[in-house]
């Protein structure tokens, strides 16, 4: 049956952002609008979302160490609050806010999600001859990458409405010692569906890289499709693809195998989801460097999204793309969290999380943190005032270089010149030395 659909918005809902937030929703459905089509009603609705200057937010679902989940549970829209907190090595919230953080976020996450999800930007974009005959490619250049982004919601810039999707979170017990999880509930093949995985990309080995940590298991590097180990600097010519838990109280990096076993990916799923991977990374490098900019790695979020006819499903964007999720340099400096994470390495507290890691892990408790703050005696100091503020510079100058190459060049004019924030913290590495 073909549903039927007459937009309508109560007198008394005109000032409530939350209303259009819901007709946007439902826009996005299949069906017949009386008096208008789908794309007429989105845009009256964002029409109407621009006028509403209330501020007032949804109830709070989920406070999580950057953003946060607000909405009525289990309805759409919800909406992501980016915050300007930060987190790094899954430590949680940091000592210190950087400022003008989530507003940038929060704009770039509906950037990328407009620009993947757009056909025209894969039309006029040449693939690498090895993916060219992708049947993804096909897919994206016929109607973009499918995501569940809504909008930025108007006088709320740190706010993007988004279509939720299930959690399913895995059970954990101890079992002789050991943390087990317990990912059984993914065998039903669930749709619209959080992917329990982080993606991984990487275009190489930049100095830092983890992947360094794990190339010596040679049936590991034949995995994820390397003839040898690489070493630190190298590039590859297409981008190597890992897995890691998402759910778990801290990332543990993946065999092929049991990242597909833990999601009950099927192979073809696991393929599509591989090369899907493949191209948006290539299309994120290729954004990147239009700007000057060089990305070296990153992940992605997926959601499974509906069956196909051959019942297979497909994969969604979900979650957030920014610099939080990449590693981006400019002239060899660093222009992502790794610019943060690189205060932290060589201390006290960098060195006390590992040894908290391994302890939990051998006694099969997955609170690592608070053997660090309670036994160890380690927490993070906050960031020296300079690194702050070049810290806070990188996401409003990004997102400012973005939104002039590619966007109108409107958001964020105030913001420092990328390469100005390169170069001042050269200055900074100069002056510690």
């Amino acid at each position: 049956a073909l549903p039927i659909y007459v937009p309508f918005v109560a007198k008394a809902d005109i000032g409530n952002p939350a209303k259009y937030l819901e007709l946007l929703a439902i826009t996005k459905k299949g069906g017949l609008w009386v008096g208008a089509n789908n794309l007429r009603n989105a845009a009256a609705a964002m029409k109407r979302l621009a006028a509403a200057k209330t501020t007032s937010l949804p109830p709070m679902i989920y406070e999580g160490s950057v953003k946060n989940v607000r909405g009525t549970l289990g309805k759409s829209p919800y909406v992501f609050e980016f915050s300007d907190r930060y987190s790094i090595f899954d430590w949680g919230q940091m000592p210190d806010l950087l400022e003008g953080k989530g507003a940038a976020l929060a704009w770039m996450a509906d950037f990328f999600f407009r620009y993947l999800g757009d056909a025209k930007n894969w039309q006029s974009w040449q693939a690498p001859q090895q993916l060219a005959q992708l049947p993804q490619l096909g897919t994206l250049k016929k109607h973009g990458a499918a995501h569940h982004a809504l909008g930025l919601m108007d006088g709320m810039s740190r706010c993007l409405a988004v279509e939720p999707v299930d959690v399913i979170r895995p059970d954990s017990k101890n079992a002789m010692g050991k943390l087990v999880w317990d990912y059984s509930a993914y065998n039903a093949k669930p749709e619209n569906t959080l992917v329990p995985l982080e993606v991984i990309f990487r275009f190489g080995v930049p100095e830092g890289s983890s992947l360094l940590q794990r190339t010596g298991d040679a049936a590991y590097c034949k995995d994820i499709g390397l003839d040898a180990a690489p070493k630190a600097g190298d590039v590859f010519a297409l981008p190597v693809i890992e897995f890691s838990t998402k759910l778990e109280t801290s990332d543990r990096y993946l065999s092929y195998a049991e990242a597909r076993e833990i999601a009950a990916l099927s192979a073809e799923e696991f393929e599509a989801l591989r090369d899907l991977t493949r191209l948006c990374a290539l299309r994120l490098r290729d954004i990147f460097a239009g700007i000057g900019v060089e990305m070296w790695d990153g992940k992605l979020e997926f959601a499974f999204d509906l069956k196909g006819a051959d019942g297979t499903r497909g994969f969604k964007l979900v979650d957030s793309i920014g610099p939080d999720e990449l590693r981006l340099t400019l002239d060899g400096v660093h222009l992502s969290k790794e610019a943060l994470r690189s205060v932290y390495r060589g201390g006290n507290w960098y060195a006390q999380i590992d040894i908290a890691k391994k302890l939990a892990a051998s006694r099969g408790d997955k609170d690592w943190k608070r053997i660090c703050t309670d036994e160890l005696g380690a927490e993070p100091a906050p960031l020296p005032a300079d690194v702050k503020k070049q810290a806070e510079m990188i996401y409003g100058g990004i997102a400012r270089a973005l939104s002039a190459q590619y966007d109108g060049g409107a958001a964020f004019t105030n913001a420092w010149d990328i390469a100005d924030v390169a170069a001042g913290f050269k200055t900074i590495k100069k002056a510690a030395a």
